[in-house]
């Protein structure tokens, strides 16, 4: 179970971030505070795993308060305001939500925290870096730093390897995928394509080319994209 606290000057927020916590059944919450500096309490006096940090409120800023914690949980970052994104991944933010924030793109948040303090606890195990999938009527092993792409087909995902000519194709849509790859390797750059950081060859702010391959950046992934690789748009 994640131990969660709120920190947001909005009621509304507030409201709608509890919502969300309560339908997911890892998450348990802790507090909610209108103030940061009501939050020390909950800090000091509670084992608190992840918070739901607001970056604009009028006492201090949310970036500036997890700044000052000498004992940082982890945190997903929530604002109104996407050019804080940058700001919030220099921090190894877990995530960073733009309100209002839909439950689909909350829940990928979550798991996302989920996955990373799992492995945070599991002091002395090795890093995992592959999952198995059901292809072809076979359960395959599939390392992470064996992928290249993902191109996304309606309900269908064909995942492009490297050193093997025919892509595996999953009955699981791109979405799917999103939710279960390292945030940290992966990022979605369209509708139809998830790339991998590390086969990247070049960037503009239309596409992307890994090898031979050129792939669309669409408007509505670019500025993840470009806050991941910590370039300006």
């Amino acid at each position: 179970m994640i131990n969660c606290l709120i920190i947001d000057d909005e009621p509304l927020a507030i409201s709608l971030v509890e919502n969300y916590i309560s339908q997911i059944s890892f998450l348990r919450l802790c507090g909610k505070c209108d103030d940061p500096l009501q939050a020390l309490t909950y800090l000091d006096q509670t084992n608190i795993d992840l918070i739901f940090l607001d970056i604009n409120m009028p006492s201090i800023s949310g970036i500036d308060f997890y700044k000052s914690l000498t004992k940082k949980p982890e945190v997903i970052f929530t604002t109104a305001y996407s050019e804080y994104a940058l700001k919030g991944f220099e921090l190894n933010a877990i995530d960073y939500l733009v309100k209002p924030v839909p439950f689909e793109r909350f829940m990928i948040a979550a798991n996302r925290a989920r996955d990373y303090i799992e492995y945070k606890n599991n002091k002395g195990s090795s890093t995992k870096d592959y999952f198995f999938i059901n292809a072809a009527h076979k359960i395959l092993k599939v390392f992470y730093n064996d992928i290249i792409y993902l191109e996304g087909l309606k309900d269908y995902t064909k995942i492009h390897l490297a050193n093997n000519p025919n892509p595996l194709l999953i009955l699981h849509n791109l979405k799917y995928f999103e939710e279960l790859l390292p945030a940290q390797q992966f990022v979605r750059i369209h509708r139809s394509y998830i790339i991998s950081l590390s086969k990247l060859n070049t960037i503009t702010k239309k596409a992307v080319t890994i090898g031979t391959v050129s792939m669309p950046v669409s408007d509505n992934y670019r500025s993840g994209l470009f806050s991941l690789l910590n370039l300006d748009l």
